[in-house]
């Protein structure tokens, strides 16, 4: 969604520029007629003249500076009501989408209860559907942790730590299932420093992993690292289904999932919190595939915290 300038503003604009144009024809007018009025009464046209020039000098700096003070200041009015603007929307838009995201899993657990409250479910068919009913409340709870991190880190209410990329990833990895297959290499870019909200780096991999996992379960997820230009780069890859080159930006939109068969599965949420936590914190997260059924990567940016030397 474009944001423009409230209406209200560019009224007031105009409002202000017509008065000052105005005032300033009414002030010029004025100079004229007593330059007009000294030529009669005094007969000194060449010092009523030099008066007059003065004048007007005066009267078109006067003008421009006033008007120099209004516009800016406008300006910044304007400015401060476009990064509201810009705020409100991305809370609508977090908002709608976890409320339209919260209602699948929620409705699946209830469903859940239910059967096993009533007995239509007995307890010892119970396993497959308990393993789903667990694996929705991780979804839930994934989503509300990925959406607590972004609205602390837009509130600068998550202080900044600096690790190197190695203790960085760590921890995120070793929190993963045992069972997943996940090959880690960080290569000569794991001793290097980043400055990152505490919770940022585990929500935004935890997320990128979670996607791959999910569209190439059986071919399994590299997670290498790369860096150039006071850059890291941490690359998430998978064998899966990919997708069409022009559908990267698609997927890190809201409620956006991939469109092969078997892949509805997840909130739709975890590339848009991925991305928009990683800018927040002076990064990025962008999306490449050679083509359906060739794979994708995911690649989340930071910018390398120089660390003085002691």
């Amino acid at each position: 969604m474009r944001l423009r300038p409230r209406p209200a503003l560019l009224v007031t604009l105009t409002l202000l520029v017509a008065l000052l144009g105005w005032w300033s024809v009414l002030l010029f007018r004025l100079t004229t007629e007593s330059y007009e009025q000294s030529v009669r009464l005094v007969g000194e046209a060449a010092a009523a003249t030099l008066q007059l020039e003065r004048r007007r000098a005066m009267i078109a700096g006067e003008s421009a500076t006033l008007l120099g003070i209004t516009v800016l200041l406008l300006f910044l009015g304007w400015r401060s009501s476009v990064v509201e603007a810009r705020q409100a929307q991305r809370l609508r838009v977090l908002f709608a989408a976890s409320t339209h995201e919260l209602k699948t899993p929620i409705a699946g657990l209830r469903a859940l209860l239910e059967s096993l409250g009533s007995g239509v479910l007995p307890l010892e068919q119970a396993a497959p559907h308990l393993e789903r009913g667990l694996d929705a409340c991780r979804r839930l709870e994934r989503l509300a942790e990925g959406m607590l991190v972004r609205q602390a880190v837009l509130a600068g209410e998550s202080p900044s730590e600096v690790r190197t990329l190695r203790e960085w990833v760590e921890p995120v990895v070793a929190a993963r299932a045992p069972g997943q297959r996940l090959a880690v290499d960080l290569g000569g870019a794991a001793l290097l420093s980043l400055r990152l909200p505490g919770e940022a780096m585990r929500v935004i991999l935890d997320n990128l992993l979670d996607n791959a996992a999910r569209y190439a379960p059986q071919g399994g997820v590299k997670l290498t690292a790369s860096h150039d230009a006071g850059r890291v780069g941490l690359l998430v890859s998978d064998q899966g289904p990919g997708f069409a080159p022009g559908d990267a930006e698609r997927l890190f939109e809201p409620w956006e999932r991939g469109r092969q068969a078997g892949t509805a599965n997840g909130t739709g949420l975890g590339l848009y919190l991925a991305r928009s936590i990683a800018q927040e914190a002076g990064g990025d997260v962008t999306a490449r595939s050679a083509g359906l059924g060739r794979g994708a990567t995911f690649t989340a940016t930071f910018p390398i915290c120089e660390v003085p030397r002691s």
